[in-house]
């Protein structure tokens, strides 16, 4: 039987590229302007601590717009779930005492689970119940400065990224979800290529 180098010859056909210069400029100067515009909404507010987890967002926004995560399912489902989660757990904290320690890590479990729920993950989304608990937040942490700090990534990212090539990776977003991982297929009969010959 003769052997093919399979696995050699897909690696040639797709080889690794490396990431355009224009492109990481183009992260580069994305990520600063959304987080200088989250700055000067956070300065309005009193709660400069959810600038981290925005630029936690930011990496994966101008770093990999292309992935799930990026995407605004996960994106703005994932911080706006993440918040409300922490949201309800503080108000239980203060409903019913307890180490608050004990509530933060509970609430992003739950904050993950619910995620993981609804198809939402973004993975900086996680920080949200943390912000809340240490900003002693109350609801109206969603309206200020949550959706207007996710408001100036969205705008910029898809400003950013709906350059052209190579300056962006657009089309972004996507608005479509992964394909399913379609099931195992059984072994197919050997072709005839692969028959001895």
């Amino acid at each position: 039987m003769i052997a093919t180098p399979r696995a050699g010859r897909a690696e040639k056909r797709h080889p690794r590229r490396r990431t355009p210069p224009q492109r990481l400029l183009a992260g580069f100067a994305g990520t600063t302007f959304a987080l200088l515009g989250c700055v000067g909404l956070l300065q309005w507010t009193d709660h400069p601590w959810l600038l981290p987890s925005l630029g936690g967002s930011c990496v994966i926004l101008f770093g990999m717009p292309r992935g799930i995560m990026a995407q605004p399912r996960s994106f703005l489902g994932g911080h706006l779930l993440a918040t409300a989660t922490g949201l309800v757990f503080r108000a239980g904290h203060l409903a019913f005492g307890g180490p608050v320690e004990l509530w933060a890590a509970l609430a992003v479990g739950a904050a993950l689970s619910l995620m993981m729920a609804t198809r939402t993950i973004h993975s900086p989304a996680g920080a949200n119940p943390i912000v809340v608990f240490a900003e002693q937040a109350g609801p109206g942490f969603l309206l200020s400065p949550v959706l207007p700090g996710l408001l100036v990534l969205f705008l910029v990212a898809s400003m950013v990224n709906n350059l052209p090539r190579p300056w962006g990776a657009g089309p972004w977003p996507r608005f479509r979800e992964a394909s399913p991982r379609r099931p195992a297929m059984a072994a197919s009969p050997a072709r005839p290529r692969d028959l001895p010959e």
